[in-house]
């Protein structure tokens, strides 16, 4: 009995998964219909203004591998995700250390915190200015509105998993010997773990949006300067293949982060 009830949780979950893909794929696919119906069998909408799929699959296998603004779209792809990850990748180094401190060290919360509070709610476009200022327009200057945009959540999300470890199993460290060092990383690290992978989700997201919003103002390479680049050029197919792009990319991002953390933290599933 206990064998069979074991299954039966373990298949409860995948059924789950199961239903949820047959639906997902079932919305994409009624989206797909009503998208055809009212550019292709009705033209409800103008071309213009909003694309049939087969027009929008065309200009996708045009610009696969004809350039469009400096670069075909495999390269402007590279180029915006090698930014964005230079930007979350020092957000993550920089954020999570500090969430933890921030936790951890009462002395420090008190003297940085409102340092932190003040910076976090500056939006990070309004460092572009400045971030021309310094850099130019150049990879590092979007790379640093990626970090920007990116740095809190890690912080925040850090801090709060530390912060809300059981204090019962932090004394419990302590009683058997194990001191301040210890007890931080065999105790607290591993339980705010899932809190600090769900902060690096959040800047993963936070710094994809931003980063393509910094393109479109100073980029030269990238989906951003794609989409600009089609206005400019009243192209609105290869708007729509930018904006596309930009959504599987970050779909397959988000599902990497996902899976990152079911093989580092299997325990937080």
């Amino acid at each position: 009995m206990a064998t069979l009830a074991a299954r039966q949780s373990r298949s409860r979950p995948d059924a789950m998964h199961g239903n949820a893909m047959i639906w997902g794929a079932a919305s994409l696919g009624l989206l797909l219909l009503l998208w055809f119906a009212v550019t292709s069998g009705s033209a409800l909408i103008a071309p213009r203004l909003l694309p049939s799929p087969a027009t929008l699959a065309e200009r996708f296998a045009t610009l696969a591998v004809t350039p469009f603004g400096g670069n075909n779209l495999l390269g402007h792809a590279a180029a915006s995700v090698e930014r964005w990850a230079l930007g979350v990748l020092a957000a993550i180094a920089v954020g999570l250390p500090l969430g933890v401190m921030f936790a951890w060290l009462p002395p420090f919360r008190a003297a940085l915190m409102p340092v932190f509070e003040l910076l976090r709610y500056i939006p990070p476009f309004a460092w572009v200015p400045i971030a021309i200022l310094w850099f130019g327009a150049s990879t590092l200057t979007q790379a640093l509105v990626v970090f920007i945009a990116a740095f809190p959540a890690c912080v925040i999300n850090t801090q709060l998993g530390v912060s809300q470890v059981d204090k019962v199993l932090v004394q419990a460290a302590r009683t058997l010997g194990a001191g301040s060092w210890m007890t931080l990383r065999h105790v607290v690290l591993p339980v705010a773990a899932r809190d600090a992978f769900t902060g690096i989700r959040i800047a993963v997201s936070n710094g994809w949006m931003a980063l393509v919003g910094a393109e479109l103002v100073v980029g030269k390479v990238g989906l951003g300067f794609l989409i600009s680049q089609g206005q400019a050029n009243d192209s609105v197919a290869t708007v729509f293949v930018g904006i596309i792009a930009i959504g599987l990319l970050g779909v397959l991002i988000d599902s990497g982060v996902r899976w990152l953390q079911r093989v580092v933290l299997p325990w937080s599933q």
